[in-house]
């Protein structure tokens, strides 16, 4: 491969792409896996962790030393056993969604609608390893034999060998339709279903080594071993064949198996998957970063679950929590060079062409035509092209152009890959347009260039040589009629090259009130689609007389989500390329589907897109990434993991009826809800984002991102539906009803004291005309004086002296960025006590001393939206600047305060500042 020079800077790039000297160009259909690791800071309240399952429902449950833990992908909701069990070995999910779990110390049965455990059988007082559930039975191993446990809780024990033997110590199984494999160390018991036969199949001599662990599929079991790897038996002739190939140190601790590949945990070498079908090693991940930059958190690994959305699930014996990663099956892929993918790398634009792959960069590109296996990298140089940033490519005649910014337009000879410069000047170049005549235009930061097809230049519009009414010129757009659009940061003109006039008049009022056009084409049905690099495009009809938004921030966008072109692919379907993800509407623009990071795109923002058959290419700002047009995202139901009435947890009385999406009744005086919900696809909490509306209360969708709670407060009595979903994922909805009541009784009850004080009021007339004596009336105090009116009064001129302390101490030190300020620190800041200083809010200012702080923060995140500081920081990050220790306080106190959420206030500053 040809090395071109450059300078020291690009030192690192040119490393990385040497690696790939050898290598030759296709798509692997894999996906980078990034691992994540829960551990104390996450919420996983015991990091040992032993087993991991999955429940009907798609929550992941976690067994450690004396608990069990269920993860929605975002928070934790840890389980106490009543009494110590050492060490918790399998969870077994059974009917009722109730739950059998075996311990070191016996077996227990939890039950989620009472959240209560239950001791099975106390006699059971030894290690529980396995538990299969099969038509109302469970099948219990131990250390003591195999145990069964019918509907009427009826037990029968049954020991594999009458003497002391390894046979005996069960410790795994794997059941199929018609026997139980139940593993010892020593090897393999079939129960037989429907005669209660066993059949015992010992190790061959071969098999010098302990058995581990099991799984199996309709044919094959796979068996760990400590020292040995992974051997196979077949179920049907009752032989073990030879072993599968070595994996790491070959002391497999744990095994999950799921379409096809094999998952194998070692204790010191990490994990390795094997394909099945090929019998080989495709991946394998440990402490030490591979290829990928990906690394386990421990090597040692005591168990294992690849689930059936593909995200592996690995647990450490060293108190090293958990770690898991999606491992692949996702609509996008990563574009490979052979074995390295280019995930490091930023990528600006991408143009395909013929059987050639163009590929722009910050300094330089790349050129790749698949049928000679040729890889050109081409970097910006000081010595020879200083390309900076590539902008856009085009195919003229035969060759290629490359646009800059800022560094002018050159052209690639494709016969012999030379580059020369056609422009003169340092040119920002925005796009590359050929008309029907050959011609090349070009537009820039400088105007509207037009080149011949020698590529001599024919004419340039600037603002001050023609009616072009801005020099700063992102686009130009020639229509099916030949129109001439130039967008331009000023507005949209058309060009007559007749007389080369530039006007605006015949463009509706619609189009004149557009933001700047970044972007415009034109659809098969001849509608003209706008971009501005906002979160929404327009479109409009070919007479002009149906004007509208498309992908509006209710239906389909979200703050921070910029779209740069609109795609159509040939089935009709729109995709909209931008930050945050891809969008694909469909051909009457109603439905949306949104590709994010959860799909596999391993960095949401797309620079650039072209659509290449029933391929989708993506640019991105860590690597290539491509899709077939007709992939669909992964779907996962999004489930209701709390509820709470005025704080209480009330998801175990209700959880039937939001699943079955009824109706819960509640007093009106159980107004106050909070509701916690997941999609439970487990991608990073940060990236998930939600739709949500009560209807009843909102008027429209919302939307949170990053955040999966949401709180109603003092609800009204009346009829709500509450409907929750993975943005524009509809296959993913959640809702049921909720019914306040109105109480009559409250009213019935006011009546009777109304007239209690009423004949109260008319006897006391008439006792006081009898007697003639008058009746003192006591005034009682006022709720906050009765507080502190044991304390020493403060007079109006020392609490008017300390406020102003107080708030000089906010605004000049500004103290409340602290996200740890307590009311103490104030106080000694201030110069008194916390009690005074508690006097102070509740009496003088009539605030609490939280909500007061928090009013400064709120001023503080509005200042830095309205300025540039939003567009450096997410909107976690800025509550963190703010002074917020949690990004759900600043949501909560925020939509306390102003009454809408955060993004909902940055939509509103955004529209201000059109």
């Amino acid at each position: 491969m040809k090395i071109h020079k450059r300078g020291e800077t690009q030192i690192a790039e040119l490393m990385v792409f040497v690696i790939l000297l050898v290598c030759h160009v296709f798509p692997l259909q894999a996906n980078v896996a990034v691992v994540r690791n829960l551990d104390n800071g996450s919420g996983l309240q015991d990091p040992q962790v032993n087993c991991i399952t999955k429940d009907s429902k798609g929550f992941i449950w976690f067994g450690t030393l004396n608990t069990i833990q269920r993860f929605d992908g975002v928070r934790f909701k840890c389980f106490n056993f009543p009494e110590s069990v050492e060490k918790v070995f399998v969870i077994k999910e059974i009917e009722n969604n109730d739950f059998w779990i075996g311990t070191n110390k016996g077996l227990w049965k939890y039950e989620v609608r009472s959240g209560t455990f239950l001791r099975i059988y106390a006699e059971i007082n030894f290690p529980v390893r396995s538990l299969c559930y099969i038509n109302g039975k469970v099948y219990v191993g131990t250390s003591n034999g195999i145990y069964i446990i019918n509907e009427k809780q009826k037990m029968e024990h049954l020991r594999v060998t009458d003497e002391v033997s390894a046979y005996n110590q069960i410790i795994g199984a794997y059941a199929t339709a018609k026997d139980i494999w139940f593993l010892s160390p020593e090897g393999v018991i079939a129960y037989t279903l429907s005669t209660g036969s066993i059949r015992v199949y010992g190790k061959e001599a071969k098999l010098t080594s302990k058995f581990s662990c099991i799984v199996g599929d309709e044919k094959l079991l796979y068996i760990g071993t400590t020292t040995h790897g992974v051997v196979a038996f077949d179920m049907l002739s009752g032989k073990y064949s030879s072993f599968l190939p070595m994996v790491g140190n070959n002391r497999i601790s744990a095994l999950s198996l799921h379409d096809g590949i094999l998952c194998c945990g070692t204790l010191g070498s990490g994990v390795s998957f094997i394909s099945l079908p090929e019998q080989e090693i495709v991946h394998s991940i440990s402490t030490m970063p591979n290829d990928n930059d990906e690394y386990l958190t421990s090597d040692m690994v005591s168990c294992l679950l690849l689930d059936d959305l593909n995200v592996l699930w690995i647990g450490g014996t060293r108190y090293t929590g958990i770690d898991y990663l999606q491992f692949r099956n996702k609509a996008f892929h990563s574009y490979r060079i052979r074995n390295q993918e280019l995930r490091n790398i930023t990528f600006d634009c991408l143009y395909l062409v013929d059987d050639v792959k163009l590929l722009g960069t910050p300094n330089g590109f790349y050129y790749i035509c698949d049928s000679k296996s040729q890889i050109e990298y081409f970097p910006s140089s000081p010595e020879r092209f200083s390309f900076g940033a590539i902008s856009t490519f085009i195919k003229f005649n035969d060759d290629i152009l490359i646009g800059t910014r800022g560094g002018g337009a050159y052209k690639l000879n494709r016969q012999t890959l030379q580059i020369s410069r056609f422009t003169d000047i340092n040119l920002t170049v925005n796009s590359f347009t050929i008309d029907n005549q050959g011609r090349l235009w070009m537009t820039t930061l400088d105007g509207l260039h037009c080149y011949n097809e020698q590529l001599k230049v024919e004419k340039v519009y600037t603002s001050l040589n023609s009616t072009l009414v801005d020099d700063k010129v992102n686009y130009l757009y020639i229509d099916a009629k030949k129109r001439y659009w130039v967008a331009t940061d000023k507005g949209l003109q058309f060009l007559n090259i007749k007389d080369d006039s530039f006007s605006s008049e015949s463009l509706p009022a619609g189009l004149h009130e557009l933001p700047p056009v970044t972007y415009m084409t034109e659809d098969r049905q001849g509608n003209f689609l706008f971009c501005f690099n906002k979160n929404r495009a327009f479109i409009c009809d070919s007479i002009f007389s149906h004007l509208r938004y498309v992908c509006t921030p209710e239906d389909a966008g979200y703050l921070g989500y910029s779209i740069r072109e609109v795609l159509q692919d040939k089935t009709d379907n729109y995709w909209f390329v931008g930050s945050r993800g891809v969008v694909r509407g469909d051909s009457t623009f109603s439905h949306f589907t949104l590709f994010s990071s959860t799909e596999g795109l391993p960095e949401p923002f797309s620079n650039d897109g072209q659509l290449c058959g029933d391929t989708i290419w993506l640019a991105t700002a860590k690597g290539i990434v491509f899709a077939d047009i007709h992939s669909i995202p992964q779907s996962a139901p999004t489930v209701i993991s709390d509820f709470l009435v005025n704080g209480v947890s009330m998801l175990g009385k209700y959880e039937e009826l939001i699943e079955e999406r009824g109706v819960i009744v509640l007093p009106d005086d159980q107004n106050t809800l909070d509701i916690t919900f997941a999609t439970l696809t487990y991608d990073a909490p940060d990236l998930m984002i939600y739709e949500y509306q009560l209807e009843g209360y909102d008027k429209e969708w919302k939307i949170l991102r990053g955040i999966n709670s949401i709180k109603f407060s003092n609800l009204p009595s009346g009829e709500y539906t509450f409907k929750v979903r993975k943005q524009m994922d509809e296959n993913s909805m959640q809702s049921f009803r909720i019914r306040i009541r109105s109480s009559l009784s409250a009213w019935l009850w006011l009546g009777v004291v109304f007239g209690v004080v009423v004949a109260a009021g008319v006897i006391c007339v008439i006792w006081k005309k009898h007697s003639g004596k008058s009746t003192v009336l006591m005034k009682p105090l006022h709720n906050e004086e009765e507080k502190y009116r044991y304390n020493k009064k403060i007079s109006e001129e020392e609490a008017q002296a300390l406020i102003s302390k107080l708030k000089n101490y906010m605004e000049q030190e500004r103290a409340f960025l602290n996200p740890d300020l307590k009311l103490a620190h104030v106080a000694e800041a201030v110069g008194t006590s916390a009690q005074t200083l508690s006097q102070i809010f509740n009496v003088n200012l009539k605030i609490r001393y939280y909500d007061f702080i928090n009013e400064y923060r709120i001023d503080e995140f509005k200042r830095l939206v309205n300025s540039n500081e939003k567009d450096r920081y997410t909107l976690k990050a800025l509550a963190g600047l703010c002074g917020f220790s949690s990004y759900t306080t600043f949501f909560r106190a925020f939509k306390d305060t102003t009454g809408i959420t955060p993004n909902e206030y940055m939509q509103q500053v955004e529209s201000a500042g059109k």
